[in-house]
C-alpha cells in the first residue's frame, strides 16, 4: 500500500483525459450505476429492494418529487455506509435543482472521497462528478472562492491538469494562507512532486485548525512512507482510523496498516 496516493493518481490522471477531453456533462451511466447495481444485488442490504424501488421511481417522478427523492436516497445509502453512492445522488439533485448550494454540497461530498475510492473506474466518476458540479457553482457565482478551491483541488487530485489547479490554489494562497483546503492541497502537490518536508508543513498547518480532518491525516501518513518512516504512517492511520465510523475508509486503513505491518 506504500505511495497508494501517488500511484493511483497517476494512473487517474492518465484516464481521465477520456472524460473531462470533451465535455464536463456526466454521461447518463456512470460507474456510480455499476456499483449501485453489484451491491444490492450482493444482497447485504436488507432494504436493497426498497432502495432499488425508490431509484425506479425518482426516475418517473415529477420535478419537485424527484428532488426530494434524490436526497432521501442520498441519505439511506450514507446510513448504510456507502457514501459514494450518496453523494452521486447529490449530483443528481443538484442537476434536478440546480442552486449554488447544491452544487457545491455535492461537489464537497465528491470531492472528500477522491482518497479513499481504489476501483479505477468509480474514481474517475468520482473526480469527474466533483469538477462538474465544482464548475457548475462557479457559474453560478463567479467570485465565490469557496467554489474555485473546490475545482482547484480537483484538478489538482485526479485530472490531466494538475497544474492548472496548483497555479489556482498559489493565487488564492497568496491573499488566505492559513485557508485549510488551499494548505491541503498543496500539500499534496509537495507529495506529488517529493517536497515531502514541505508537504508535513502543510498538513500540520491544516491539523493544528481542523485535528479531525481526514485528507490531512491520511496525507501525512503517505509523507511519511515517503520519508521511509513507516512507524511515523501507522501512527497517524490509527488515529485517522479511530476518528471515523465510515466501513469504507476504515476498511482501507486497516488493510494498509496490516500490510505495513507484514
Amino acid at each position: 500500500m506504500k505511495g497508494i496516493y501517488i500511484g493511483v493518481g497517476l494512473a487517474v490522471a492518465a484516464i481521465a483525459i477520456i472524460y473531462f477531453g470533451f465535455s464536463n456533462k456526466p454521461p447518463v451511466v456512470t460507474a456510480f450505476d455499476d456499483q449501485r447495481e453489484k451491491l444490492i444485488d450482493s444482497l447485504q442490504f436488507p432494504n436493497g429492494e426498497q432502495l432499488m424501488e425508490m431509484h425506479h421511481d425518482m426516475q418517473k417522478a415529477s420535478a419537485s418529487s424527484k428532488t426530494a427523492l434524490l436526497q432521501q436516497l442520498s441519505d439511506e445509502w450514507l446510513q448504510i455506509g456507502q457514501p459514494v453512492i450518496a453523494a452521486d445522488y447529490l449530483r443528481q439533485k443538484a442537476e434536478s435543482e440546480p442552486t449554488y448550494e447544491n452544487f457545491m454540497r455535492a461537489g464537497s461530498a465528491l470531492s472528500s472521497l477522491i482518497d479513499f475510492v481504489q476501483e479505477e473506474d468509480l474514481r474517475v466518476s468520482v473526480v469527474y462528478g466533483a469538477r462538474f458540479c465544482f464548475e457548475e457553482a462557479g457559474k453560478l457565482k463567479p467570485e465565490d472562492l469557496d467554489a474555485k478551491i473546490g475545482l482547484a483541488t480537483v484538478l489538482v487530485s485526479g485530472t490531466n491538469a494538475p497544474m492548472e489547479g496548483i497555479m489556482m490554489l498559489r493565487e488564492i494562497d497568496a491573499q488566505h494562507p492559513d485557508n485549510i483546503q488551499v494548505n491541503l492541497e498543496l500539500g499534496r502537490f509537495s507529495v506529488m512532486s517529493g517536497q515531502m518536508e514541505k508537504a508535513l508543513e502543510r498538513f500540520d498547518r491544516v491539523l493544528q485548525k481542523d485535528s479531525l480532518n481526514l485528507q490531512a491525516r491520511y496525507m501525512k501518513a503517505q509523507t511519511y512512507l515517503g520519508l521511509k518512516d513507516t512507524s511515523g504512517a501507522i501512527l497517524e492511520l490509527e488515529k485517522l482510523k479511530s476518528m471515523t465510523t465510515d466501513s469504507m475508509i476504515i476498511n482501507q486503513v486497516r488493510t494498509e496498516i496490516h500490510n505495513l505491518n507484514h
